[in-house]
């Protein structure tokens, strides 16, 4: 494989996001990250780890338009712990072969709720998630022709 022209590297500008089901038109980033959470094991003079376990987080940017995840906030204030699941696509129409990627993060649960409003800023959002690594589901990914 040759050199990759610079029209083939994928732009965030054609990502998008669902959440149960309902596109989030006004997404800014998303974020995601599963973190290998290791423990040192010594076996002679040498020093090497052992994965314990996964950790699944990630955020989501908005670019306020609309009122999103009150119903999520309101079940939280009562005690409850509602989940969700992530649909995020990447569809570049220089990708190779016009190939989309897409993943499913599942058991989704929201973790801060808030916001901050500046004189003379476009308002932005955040909302750091989790999800268990085991829900992360690549539907379909991009691969080289």
């Amino acid at each position: 494989m040759g050199e990759i022209k610079g029209n083939k590297h994928l732009s965030g500008t054609w990502a998008e996001i669902w959440f149960n089901g309902i596109k989030i038109l006004e997404m800014n980033k998303i974020t995601v990250k599963v973190t290998a959470n290791r423990e040192d094991v010594q076996t002679g003079l040498s020093v090497d780890s052992k994965i314990t376990g996964l950790k699944g987080e990630g955020t989501v940017s908005l670019i306020k338009t609309y009122t999103r995840f009150e119903d999520i906030r309101k079940e939280i204030v009562k005690g409850k712990d509602p989940r969700g699941t992530i649909i995020a696509k990447l569809k570049d129409p220089d990708a190779e072969g016009g190939q989309t990627e897409r993943w499913q993060i599942g058991n989704v649960a929201l973790s801060e709720f808030g916001f901050e409003w500046e004189t003379g800023g476009v308002v932005k959002q955040e909302y750091p998630f989790t999800f268990t690594p085991t829900d992360m589901i690549n539907l379909d990914e991009i691969k080289p022709a």
